[in-house]
């Protein structure tokens, strides 16, 4: 609030006033006196014949801005230029690469070890690298128990995280300088010789399982997602390594703790992972450090996922998950884009900021603002490290208003293709998504994450460099070009979560319905003829 400003505003001034308050009352009398002919525009009060009266400040009228002053913003302008850190690439003898990016500001050290396996590699085990890579933790490693490895982390004033993602397994730790090498030792550890303990196995198994199982009961998201990942990674005869968005708990169930020792010996080698080291280090200590601790580390690279080409729909395609009674819904409208080491990845970026990456997005002020069709839009895509990655419109609505809601993800979807943006809506995505990369690079744990993602995406060590010159470049006519290549909306998938008795009806007014299952494996339960003549707007039941 103004008056809040105000305030925080004149008490800034107290200490200016403060050796006044200290001095004779006849110097407190003219600064006050000064002061309040400062302050307005009053006359200054009489002065006797002895004293010569003080200057009379000169004063500029104050005029109020017109309404259009007030509402134009202030010039923008492109954030400065910046360049990413240089990064040192070494490698021990065993093929365990060195990734190391000195920061000097703080003493502090953040290791990353990166192995360039995770839930791709669960062939035919959905579940199994997140259940075996949190083992690594849970489990205990080396001369450490799964408590005494949690210690002997905290000990060091860190705290030893373990992530698993499509692409990757990534252990991580941050410490004061004096004890990197200590942390080096915890990190080898748990990739080299992880304990399997099958009592925090069993109990991991068990968290994991009412995790999914709970999910598959009350989120409609989750089960929306399940479905779009398996119907986007489509093949005629195998299962896409992409395909599991996250494990059911039937697949849970399957995973035996024999699976996880295999998994970590099948994936975990140095040749298959490199170590990230973002801080005050130099180059010689390090190198003694990572031989001390990795040097016994051995194995070959697995053989990786076959990332075969997925098949894309002959026409639009809409699966709806049924959740009986739901008074909401959730709607995904989804394709494939480039990869992500496509030359094209910025102008995707900027298309998807156009479309729904914030509130400037189409999506914000047509479905949730001037229609008010939806409670949340978004549009989204993926990183994948291999092969086209999933563009994602969604939004959340009301069971009455599911149909139109999806015509509308429709219609935006495919209105860049017979739209181009404007030159203002051009600028300002590329404009954000050039400014808004450089927040937060300046924190030695993002610096190591970033540097991480770039060996797990094979992507160049200037990368990020030239990544926002291009982003600054990319034009309307390009996004307009793109849009065209990629947004095919007959040959979408449609994916909504809702009640399928209610929502049958009006989403065959688009296509064929096939009606999924959540609770029981995400079968095909029913089949609903495309209808074009159905109503695609439901009379609303108790508001929804």
């Amino acid at each position: 609030m103004w008056w809040s400003v105000m305030e925080n505003v004149e008490r800034s001034r107290l200490p200016r006033l403060t050796p006044l308050l200290r001095g004779s009352r006849a110097a407190y009398s003219s600064a006050l006196t000064a002061l309040l002919v400062a302050c307005s525009a009053a006359p200054p009060p009489p002065q006797t014949a002895a004293a010569p009266p003080p200057p009379v400040p000169t004063t500029v009228p104050f005029t109020a801005p017109t309404v259009d002053e007030r509402a134009l913003p202030p010039p923008s302008g492109l954030a400065p230029d910046w360049l990413f850190p240089a990064i040192k690439d070494t490698s021990e003898a065993n093929g365990l690469g060195i990734r190391l990016v000195q920061r000097r500001s703080l003493p502090l050290v953040y290791l990353e070890l990166v192995v360039k396996s995770g839930s791709a590699s669960d062939k035919d085990k959905p579940g199994l690298a997140a259940v075996a890579g949190e083992l690594l933790k849970a489990g205990g490693a080396g001369k450490w128990t799964g408590t005494t490895l949690v210690d002997a982390a905290e000990s060091l004033g860190s705290s030893l995280e373990v992530t698993t993602d499509r692409d990757s397994t990534r252990i991580t730790l941050a410490v004061a300088v004096e004890h990197f090498r200590d942390a080096l030792d915890i990190l080898a550890a748990v990739a080299t010789k992880p304990r399997f303990d099958p009592g925090e196995f069993a109990k991991l198994k068990q968290r994991e399982h009412d995790r999914v199982a709970s999910l598959a009961k009350t989120s409609a998201g989750w089960a929306a997602s399940m479905v779009l990942y398996r119907r986007l990674f489509e093949l005629p005869s195998a299962v896409h390594p992409y395909s599991n968005y996250d494990a059911t708990p039937a697949a849970i169930e399957a995973i035996k703790l024999a699976d996880c020792k295999a998994w970590h010996a099948r994936e975990f080698s140095p040749k298959n992972a490199f170590l990230v080291v973002a801080g005050d280090v130099e180059d010689a200590p390090l190198a003694e450090a990572v031989h001390a601790s990795f040097g016994a580390w051995k194995g070959d690279a697995p053989e990786g996922p076959n990332f075969t080409a997925p098949v894309p729909p002959s026409a639009l395609s809409i699966f709806l998950v049924d959740r009986p009674a739901s008074a909401q819904a959730e709607v995904y409208v989804a394709t494939l884009g480039p990869e992500r080491k496509s030359a094209e990845w910025p102008v995707l970026r900027a298309t998807n900021q156009i479309l729904g990456g914030g509130v400037t997005g189409r999506l914000f002020l047509d479905v949730r603002e001037k229609r008010s069709l939806a409670y949340r839009t978004r549009s989204s895509v993926d990183s994948l490290a291999h092969g086209p990655v999933p563009i994602i419109l969604s939004a959340g609505t009301q069971t009455a208003k599911t149909g139109l809601t999806l015509q509308a993800l429709l219609e935006h979807f495919d209105g860049l293709t017979k739209n181009a943006p404007t030159d203002d809506e051009t600028a300002i995505a590329t404009r954000y998504l050039s400014d808004v990369f450089l927040v937060g690079v300046d924190t030695v744990g993002t610096i190591a994450g970033m540097t991480a993602d770039l060996g797990i995406y094979g992507l160049p060590n200037d990368y990020y460099d030239t990544y926002r010159t291009a982003v600054r470049a990319v034009s309307k006519q390009a996004v307009f070009d793109l849009s065209h290549e990629y947004f095919k909306p007959e040959t979408a998938i449609v994916v909504v979560a809702g009640d399928a008795a209610r929502l049958t009806a009006p989403l065959s007014h688009f296509g064929p319905v096939q009606v999924v299952d959540a609770e029981h494996g995400f079968v095909i339960k029913s089949k609903a003829a495309q209808d074009p003549t159905a109503p695609i707007e439901l009379p609303r039941i108790n508001g929804t």
